[in-house]
């Protein structure tokens, strides 16, 4: 597109996951929602289970995704054919010109890796509810998501323990460098290290596509408020987390994809779906739906 050419109105889709909860089939945790929401963007989402037709049909209408993190399985399944979909018709359209970015959040990491080497190779680290600085890795300043942070930012990312690690799973850098389709596919931002001091990569950003990847949780600064978890609230985490939801929502704006209809657009946004929050010490609210119902 156009760089002349802003889209102020983005809509982001972000995947579903399966559900174990009697709430129903999927769901989506809303602080992605909210996350994307606190930068400008509104939400549809990406259902499971659905034909070809549908994922090709609503990749033209919206201007970014989101893969997020959870528990969702990354080789097969809702979540994995979702973003399999997403994914190669994202690299199908930047290649003719129609800029499209995807996120992914932890699970949406690793399912990046999966995607482009096409298989699995995850290696198991002691890394679940750790906040942690970033190790910058070389060249990072020239990448897109830090070209233009303020140094402020820049610091508190590499001095403070901002970043809020949740997986079981994680790539270690040793593999990554192993791996050519994802050593010439990716630029490794940052790393860091877990409880075991095994190395992983924390932070990623594809070299041709608009694909930008953190192993950690940027969403949870903000809206996350579990009180079992390591989750850094302070100031410096906060402009963190708003930092990358406004950079992701600032590379939606660069696509100019949109719906035929205003009554279309309306009838697919997540507030159409109902928002169930279980009052326990986690805090938590998810967005749920069932397979065989549309809004």
């Amino acid at each position: 597109m156009s760089q002349n050419r802003v889209n102020n109105r983005p809509i982001i889709g972000i995947l579903t996951e399966p559900s174990f909860s009697k709430y129903g089939d999927e769901y989506i945790r809303s602080a992605y929602v909210q996350y994307l929401e606190s930068a400008g963007a509104r939400v549809v989402p990406i259902r499971g289970k659905q034909p070809p037709e549908y994922y090709t049909s609503l990749f033209k209408k919206i201007n970014g995704v989101l893969f997020p993190g959870g528990g969702a399985n990354t080789t097969h399944g809702p979540y994995y054919e979702s973003g399999k979909a997403m994914y190669e018709l994202a690299i199908k359209a930047n290649d003719q010109g129609d800029y499209f970015p995807i996120w992914g959040t932890c699970l949406g990491l690793e399912l990046f890796t999966v995607l482009t080497a096409k298989k699995w190779l995850l290696a198991s680290t002691d890394s679940e509810n750790l906040t942690l600085p970033l190790t910058f890795a070389e060249g990072y300043r020239h990448s897109h998501i830090f070209k233009n942070m303020p140094d402020d930012i820049l610091t508190y990312l590499n001095t403070e323990p901002v970043t809020q690690n949740n997986h079981k799973y994680s790539m270690l850098t040793k593999d990554f460098k192993a791996s050519s389709s994802l050593s010439k596919f990716y630029q490794v931002l940052s790393t860091n290290h877990g409880r075991d001091n095994l190395e992983f990569v924390s932070l990623m950003e594809a070299y041709k596509y608009p694909f930008y990847a953190s192993q950690w949780h940027p969403e949870k600064n903000v809206f996350l408020w579990s009180a079992n978890s390591a989750i850094n609230h302070d100031f410096h985490a906060i402009r963190v987390s708003q930092y990358m939801a406004n950079f992701f929502v600032n590379e939606a704006r660069k696509s100019t994809h949109q719906f035929d209809s205003a009554q279309e657009e309306a009838r697919e946004m997540i507030e159409n779906y109902v928002r169930k929050f279980v009052p326990t010490t986690s805090f938590i609210a998810s967005y749920y739906f069932n397979y065989t119902t549309k809004a």
